[in-house]
């Protein structure tokens, strides 16, 4: 065979190996794209939730167990409607409201804009002229409730002293609102809780009064004078620092109903020796009397600053607590008088709130002159909140401040949702007890839905496509070889 022959044969050959190693990266490129295609829309089909990772600092987007639990409970379609005009949805929101569609097939979210459906909201109660742009209406075969753009965004306005200026803090609180609307629309009864009357207690706001039927729950006052028992549809009864002791009927009446099943939230003011007897033979028939004395918290940890007298106490784990625990809540308790057993306590007692070892109790009370530890002064710790079940429940707090607007905002509402979740627990209502607001004041990473289409375009179509350019690029550049 001439050279050239063979110089030919050896250069037909790696052509041949050219080709090949060409049509292989070109087949390659094409596997990749077959595959992106396939996992898109397998991830397509996934639901958000398994699909977007919550990135941000206090795990926005993230829905609690509670909220999972009540969604997987469901048998009845829910529809949540975010009222908004087309182009000015917020997006925090609608990616929050398809979590919630993502945890069951009986909810189902969507964007309406009610100057597109004027007719939309004629089937439904509301002042259309006070709706909030971005409110969810949460609907289940009629039964709504709305919940409100600042019920879901919620501003704390606080007064910096030393600056005369107002402090604001913005909190998500749309779990809370949408998992308790959704709790509401879907319930056939709802607990009502009744508030003593006719003793000079002390007044219950009425933005409290508002948590409590937002937490799903009916509130009403309630005097005992003319009554032989109490109402039925009692779930609990708040008893919120009374100034004058119970009548001697109203006292049998109450103690007859715990141990019954009954079930006593109660805040109290300082009682001295011998002053509210028919109010402690209460407490005493669950277990729990008084000690004498105004608490003084001595761990500088564990008060408000310049303020012994204003506890912040250990939470003991427990349902009423563990809500707050997790969260990292405080609870403020301004002007407390230690709570003890009784020698013939009964029942389960737990200590809800419990000073530090530091604490001391001032034998003067209300007419010390000093805060600092005096001789006969008695020493710490001491408990100033309990729970004791003895037929029925009694929770009680001996702090008559706690529900006071100033002092429930010092601790960004824990006082509040303490007693709220007191009441769930109370009523058989375990899964309403207190979601936590999560804070905005860290930055999160959010990929809007408009951005999210041009990274799939480019994930998709443009990368796939730059991958099948070179494989050709290359086999032609080693063909020309």
């Amino acid at each position: 065979m001439s050279k050239a022959e063979k110089k030919q044969g050896t250069a037909g050959k790696l052509w041949g190996h050219r080709f090949i190693a060409g049509t292989w990266s070109a087949f390659a490129a094409v596997i990749v794209i077959v595959i992106a295609v396939v996992a898109n829309l397998i991830v397509g089909s996934l639901p958000t939730t398994a699909t977007q990772i919550d990135l941000t600092g206090d795990s926005l987007y993230s829905l609690s167990d509670q909220t999972k639990r009540i969604a997987a409970s469901l048998d009845k379609d829910v529809s949540l409607y975010l009222l908004a005009s087309t182009g000015s949805e917020d997006a925090t929101i609608v990616r929050f409201l398809n979590n919630y569609a993502s945890l069951s097939d009986h909810i189902y979210a969507e964007a309406v804009d009610p100057s597109v459906k004027p007719t939309f909201l004629k089937s439904y109660d509301l002042e259309t002229a006070m709706l909030y742009q971005n409110s969810v209406l949460v609907d289940c075969e009629g039964r709504y409730r709305l919940v409100g753009y600042d019920e879901i965004y919620v501003t704390d306005y606080s007064m910096d002293y030393y600056s005369y200026s107002y402090d604001t803090t913005t909190t998500f609180a749309g779990e809370n609102a949408i998992t308790n609307a959704i709790h509401y629309v879907t319930s056939d009864n709802l607990p009502k809780v009744y508030i003593l009357s006719g003793h000079g207690e002390a007044e219950v706001s009425g933005d409290f009064e508002a948590m409590i039927k937002q937490d799903n729950m009916e509130c009403e006052a309630l005097s005992l004078l003319s009554l032989e028992s109490m109402p039925e549809d009692a779930a609990a009864l708040l008893i919120n620092a009374p100034a004058s002791d119970l009548g001697d009927d109203e006292t049998e009446l109450l103690i007859s109903w715990l141990q019954s099943g009954g079930n006593v939230v109660l805040l109290t003011d300082y009682i001295e020796e011998g002053k509210m007897p028919n109010l402690l033979k209460v407490t005493e028939a669950m277990g729990l009397t008084v000690q004498s004395g105004i608490v003084i918290e001595g761990n500088r940890d564990m008060r408000v600053s310049r303020y012994p007298h204003y506890i912040l106490p250990d939470m003991t784990d427990h349902e009423i607590t563990n809500a707050l625990i997790e969260g990292g809540y405080y609870i403020l308790t301004p002007i407390a008088q230690p709570i003890v057993e009784t020698d013939s306590a009964a029942g389960d007692i737990i200590w809800l709130l419990t000073t530090s070892d530091d604490a001391y109790a001032k034998l003067a009370a209300m007419d010390m002159t000093t805060t600092e530890k005096e001789d006969g002064d008695t020493d710490g710790p001491f408990h100033v909140g309990a729970v004791s079940e003895n037929g029925g429940k009694l929770v009680w707090f001996s702090s008559a401040g706690m529900l006071t607007d100033y002092v429930d905002r010092t601790v960004a509402g824990g006082n509040s949702n303490l007693i709220l979740n007191a009441f769930n627990w109370m009523g058989g209502q375990e899964e309403s007890i207190s979601i936590r607001a999560k804070s905005l004041d860290e930055d999160g990473l959010t990929v809007p839905e408009s951005s999210s289409g041009f990274w799939s375009i480019v994930m998709i179509g443009v990368i796939p496509a730059v991958l099948l350019c070179a494989g050709v690029i290359i086999y032609i550049r080693r063909k020309r070889r």
